[in-house]
């Protein structure tokens, strides 16, 4: 017997699941104005209550729609809950861009993603200081909305002429980085926190995001779903395209890109 989730539609499942998203953005900047306490977690990443809280949130919308759906959070990775990867299953990054949260600044979001044989096909992705939400699905295409501003189609530009728009990691710039970034010619390069660099491709504002060093799959799934639903592709450093359900839930380098024929026309990359 199929699952309900895997009944229900992916344009069913954004629409069912985009209230837990904004849910989950006004519970984040409400305990954000609360004053926050952080700790460190094994790998000596920060965490919140807000972390948390928002996890428990979107696992139970998760779980509304379906009560066996198997369900990969960042927080219950961490306390050691990872349950191993099937055909299909869910990844939440419950806040992508903690670092960025502690210190008072602005770049981080809210994750959900699905991932069905191994592809990243719908995903959600909301920005609680503004209140942005991003959202896509295969062969639906990508969305992004604000308050004040309508629902509207949203799509990754072909790489211009002029030199691309690159986007890095604000806290793990790395040497190799920043020599790839150096190796395209009239590139602008753009630090940016969490997830909301792939957003960035998907909506036609930058070109290209290199990743070298490790992320997590929550961190990635639900942009990457978007990026690929706008037109834009993540290539692994194997050169094809970022695999998911791999062991322990770990990217290895990446290169997301607005424009699928990009690569050909950018430095080199891989691993």
């Amino acid at each position: 017997m199929n699952r309900l989730t895997e009944d229900l539609a992916h344009a069913e499942l954004l629409e069912a699941l985009a209230p837990a998203l904004r849910d989950a953005g006004l519970l984040i900047e409400r305990l954000k104005a609360g004053g926050l306490v952080h700790w460190d977690k094994a790998d000596k990443s920060p965490v919140t209550e807000a972390d948390e809280a928002a996890e428990a949130l979107l696992e139970a919308a998760i779980r509304s729609l379906d009560s066996e759906a198997v369900i990969v959070g960042e927080e219950a990775a961490a306390a050691g809950t990872l349950p191993d990867a099937t055909a299909r299953y869910w990844l939440i990054d419950p806040l992508d861009g903690t670092r960025d949260f502690v210190a008072g600044g602005t770049d981080y979001s809210v994750n959900v993603g699905l991932i069905e044989d191994g592809v990243p096909t719908l995903g959600l992705v909301l920005h609680p200081p503004t209140g942005t939400l991003w959202t896509g699905a295969a062969g639906l295409g990508a969305w992004k909305e604000a308050p004040g501003t309508p629902r509207h189609a949203i799509r990754a530009r072909p790489l211009p002429g002029t030199g691309p728009r690159i986007v890095t990691s604000r806290s793990h710039l790395d040497a190799e980085t920043r020599a790839w970034c150096e190796a395209c010619p009239g590139a602008d390069t753009h630090p940016s926190g969490s997830s909301l660099k792939f957003c960035l491709l998907a909506e036609g504002g930058a070109d290209a995001y290199p990743r070298f060093g490790p992320t997590s799959e929550w961190d990635t799934a639900a942009a990457d779903a978007i990026l690929r639903a706008a037109g834009g592709l993540t290539l692994g450093g194997d050169g094809i395209p970022l695999v998911y359900g791999k062991p322990g839930y770990l990217n290895g380098p990446f290169l997301a890109v607005a424009d699928p024929g990009a690569p050909s026309k950018l430095p080199p990359f891989s691993a």
